[in-house]
């Protein structure tokens, strides 16, 4: 967009969109800004259906990098310190706020607690400004992806929670040529997710510790386009139903 379609758009909406995610490693068959991928792509879906339901919205220009320490441990995964992270949400969100974007949504397609509490500090400062800001943190990850877990082939689709069945999926339907086949192929199920939040509240703070050697939870080779198109198009749904319960009205 240009500054006068930016200008044109602040008067038919007050909402928009902020993807926010790591650069971090998803195993070895796929890219490292597999979070920032898909948190663009289910801002995207979510937007487009709000627009057929006549709800215009903007999708900010995501933000690349967040707290990521557990996978800190594997070549390629790019970190901040949460102090860090609460600034830029907090920055970024003030100058939307300023454009006359008062309602935001943040979508992050990682879901490590204390970035996820980063990022909701930095919107809550936002509010020390501008008294009608509104956000929300979309809980797409612990409420809406459950509902998509039927359409999933794994076993255990509750311990799929990083660069398994679900996430491979979904980059083999929005960036096929970006998934390595070949690697993806030759993983074997892991899940060792079953005790991951017991793990992570006890002090254990790295993917390898926590049983993701490899840097992957799940099923990866279970994984279809398919189901992509599936996942994303239930999440989105969900989405939806989050903004127009919480931010409209």
């Amino acid at each position: 967009m240009n500054r006068d379609q930016f200008k044109a758009l602040t008067a038919k909406t007050d909402l928009a969109f902020l993807p926010v995610s790591p650069m971090e490693a998803h195993g070895p068959h796929l890219p490292i800004g597999t979070d920032v991928l898909t948190a663009c792509q289910m801002s995207d879906d979510a937007a487009r259906k709000l627009q057929d339901q006549g709800i215009e919205s903007l999708i900010a220009a995501p933000i690349n990098y967040c707290l990521a320490d557990v996978a800190s441990c594997f070549p390629g995964t790019m970190t901040l310190r949460a102090e860090t992270l609460t600034a830029i949400i907090e920055d970024v969100c003030t100058s939307l706020a300023g454009h006359g974007f008062k309602k935001i949504v943040l979508i992050s397609g990682h879901a490590e607690p204390p970035s996820i509490d980063a990022i909701i500090k930095g919107a809550e400062n936002v509010k020390k400004k501008y008294p009608d800001f509104k956000f929300l943190f979309s809980e797409w990850f612990t409420k809406g992806l459950p509902l998509a877990h039927n359409v999933l082939r794994g076993e255990h689709p509750e311990w799929d929670i990083h660069a398994g069945e679900i996430e491979t999926s979904q980059m083999m339907y929005i960036r096929p040529e970006w998934v390595d086949m070949g690697a993806m192929k030759e993983l074997e199920v892991n899940h060792a997710a079953e005790h991951f939040g017991e793990k992570f509240q006890a002090g254990v703070d790295n993917f390898i510790d926590l049983g993701a050697p490899n840097a992957y939870f799940g099923d990866p080779a279970k994984a279809t386009a398919e189901t992509g198109r599936k996942v994303f198009d239930i999440v989105s749904d969900f989405i939806v139903k989050e903004i127009k319960d919480n931010l409209m009205g």
